[in-house]
């Protein structure tokens, strides 16, 4: 039995995602400061902050599950996302006490417009991509 949950752990441990891994997946920015000049250079008005941490299974599942699909993916396409540790340095309004963490930004004013902590499933997340394309238009 013991030796079951061992295997186990490890196998959990063996599939948990790093922000690199996540960046890679995502085909995503991995330093906010390059997300906002892409963002600027393709006149693109928001950038999504996803903040993960290593063996976050919740992490995991928000890249795999939600910000993987192709729905998602079609509506992020006018949005540069950026990946970052909870670790890494980053301004003080972007730091993250849970993970996921989610933060829209507005390019312009380089502040959130709209953010969320935790899983989301695909249609809340759709609604959340839409709300913070109408709050910057």
């Amino acid at each position: 039995m013991k030796t079951v949950i061992i295997l186990a752990i490890l196998v959990c441990n063996l599939m948990a995602i790093s922000a690199q891994d996540a960046a890679w997946v995502l085909d995503a920015q991995t330093g906010l400061n390059k997300a906002y000049q892409k963002a600027e250079a393709e006149k693109k008005k928001l950038v999504l902050l996803v903040i993960v941490k290593d063996g976050c299974h919740w992490c995991e599942s928000m890249v795999f599950d939600t910000l993987k699909d192709k729905d998602i993916q079609e509506n992020l396409a006018d949005i540069v996302t950026v990946v970052a540790d909870v670790n890494d340095k980053l301004p003080k309004e972007f730091k993250a006490t849970a993970t996921p963490a989610m933060f829209f930004i507005d390019v312009k004013t380089k502040k959130s417009v709209l953010e969320n902590v935790g899983y989301i499933k695909k249609g809340g997340f759709l609604i959340d991509i839409i709300s913070a394309k109408d709050m910057v238009e």
